[in-house]
């Protein structure tokens, strides 16, 4: 009787040790080579749509970093590494990385990149060690996904429509095309763009960007909610310069958010987050 008391206990006092060791919000979530440590108490949401870690304050030290290496844990192990790389640089590096110097995300994020080539392991930054822990952590959110719906000619116009999904637990603030015309849409996307299988490009985007007044600045109303679960259609028409044959192509867009325009006190409206960022989706299509 004894001895299955002790065991018994044992294994709570084990559970407890390891229930302890995934939910301590001390724990390491991101280190760098120079010296930037942030834990996952200072962490407010990951959103794995666009792998963007949303800090609690703003931090503009990392604007300036240039090449230092960084890691990131899960209940402190290292699960994979990456790089600071500066926006001017001709090329790009291979692997994880995070754009710096005069980045256009705002200083209160860390969007984390990737460069994938041939042969190679496959994007680490959604590792289900680095997903789980941060589920564990109540920092987990899954942002938007994007489909390309269909391509349709008629004449010389192209009417492309395309999905976007909210994925996340929470409702979101979306760019909406709607309301920002194709014009102001433009100015955050390059649009579509069509390539023969070969990767001969046949068609983009000709519309002609609205900037903004002034530049970095953004309106509410160009935004529309999102309720977790919903999805929405939107459809763009392009003007074709040269006939496109009918045939199999790979589409290619962008779905914009805001970006650097957006500061820590703005990211939420009326307790509902702006999404920020980007994501690119491709799909193989035929134009009829």
């Amino acid at each position: 009787m004894k001895k299955s008391l002790l065991i018994g206990t044992a294994i709570i006092l084990a559970f407890t040790s390891c229930e302890n060791r995934i939910s301590n919000p001390d724990e390491y979530l991101f280190k760098a080579d120079n010296g930037l440590e942030y834990k996952y108490s200072d962490s407010e949401l990951y959103d794995s749509s666009t792998h963007i870690l949303y800090l609690k304050t703003i931090h503009p030290e990392f604007n300036n970093e240039i090449s230092s290496g960084f890691s990131l844990f899960a209940n402190g192990e290292e699960i994979y590494k990456g790089v600071f790389w500066p926006m001017y640089s001709s090329s790009l590096p291979y692997g994880p990385y995070i754009s710096s110097f005069s980045s256009f995300y705002p200083d209160f994020t860390l969007r984390i990149e990737h460069m994938t080539i041939d042969n190679k392991p496959s994007d680490p930054r959604n590792d289900p060690r680095i997903i789980s822990a941060l589920k564990d952590h109540n920092l987990l959110h899954s942002g938007l996904s994007v489909s390309i719906n269909s391509i349709n000619i008629v004449g010389a116009q192209l009417t492309f429509k395309f999905t976007v999904t909210n994925q996340d637990i929470s409702d979101l603030l979306i760019l909406d095309l709607d309301k920002t015309g194709p014009n102001l849409f433009h100015y955050f996307t390059n649009g579509l763009s069509l390539r023969k299988l070969t990767y001969e490009e046949v068609f983009s985007s000709q519309i002609t960007p609205q900037i903004p007044s002034p530049q970095n600045s953004w309106k509410a109303d160009w935004l529309s909610k999102l309720k977790s679960g919903d999805s929405r259609q939107f459809t763009v028409n392009y003007s074709i310069n040269s006939p496109i044959n009918p045939g199999d192509y790979n589409a290619s867009f962008e779905f914009p958010g805001l970006t650097h325009g957006v500061t820590k006190d703005q990211l939420f409206q009326d307790n509902i987050r702006i999404w920020i960022g980007d994501i690119f989706v491709n799909k193989k299509i035929a134009v009829k």
